[in-house]
């Protein structure tokens, strides 16, 4: 019995040997699936300016800070423009159409927080009222003034408000604070969309 026991273990033993016949070989690590573009055919709602769009169920939002940098080519009368949206990878979204427009979106609201952004705010005419703001995917609304600065007088033909120049800091997604560069500072919320006329 003790020698079988014996030749169990040497059997064991060699068995744990590499005697110079084959190495282990590790597997090649498993490729990071890689994903596939998807196009269909979309119609981007450009009536109020380009900001946030629908795409896969969620919302999207322009990829650019500030809404006006992006150059749109096409008739501003229509309210939508037919193309192609592209889903690029889960989170990056292009739209391109006929006239050569290609608009990126992104499924976060861009923008760092804590960020001082250089900026400006509008002065409506007549008064000391500030116009609603887009920047960083979202409308951004106060009800607070900046002292001493008024909108131009109605009539002027010309101006239909005061610019005042600063930077806007994002606290979270829905505040932010606007600092002119005088140095008053303005407390700004950013609003659901609800349409526009």
């Amino acid at each position: 019995m003790p020698r079988r026991i014996g030749f169990v273990v040497i059997a064991l033993l060699l068995a744990g040997c590499d005697w110079g016949g084959t190495r282990s070989v590790k597997a090649p690590p498993t490729p990071t699936p890689t994903f596939t573009p998807v196009s269909q055919p979309f119609r981007l709602f450009t009536h109020c300016g380009i900001l946030t769009t629908y795409i896969a169920g969620r919302t999207f939002y322009l990829a650019e800070l500030y809404p006006a940098r992006v150059s749109f080519l096409g008739n501003p009368g229509d309210p939508e423009v037919s193309g192609t949206m592209t889903l690029l990878s889960p989170h990056v979204a292009r739209f391109s159409d006929q006239a050569g427009n290609q608009i990126l979106f992104v499924d976060q609201p861009p923008g760092a927080l804590n960020s001082p952004y250089p900026f400006a705010v509008h002065v409506l005419s007549g008064g000391n009222t500030l116009i609603d703001e887009q920047f960083a995917g979202r409308h951004w609304h106060t009800t607070e003034t900046l002292p001493g600065v008024k909108g131009p007088p109605y009539g002027n033909g010309r101006d239909r408000f005061t610019e005042v120049h600063g930077t806007l800091t994002i606290i979270d997604a829905e505040d932010a604070v606007f600092r002119s560069d005088a140095g008053a500072v303005l407390h700004v919320t950013a609003l659901s969309f609800v349409g526009c006329d």
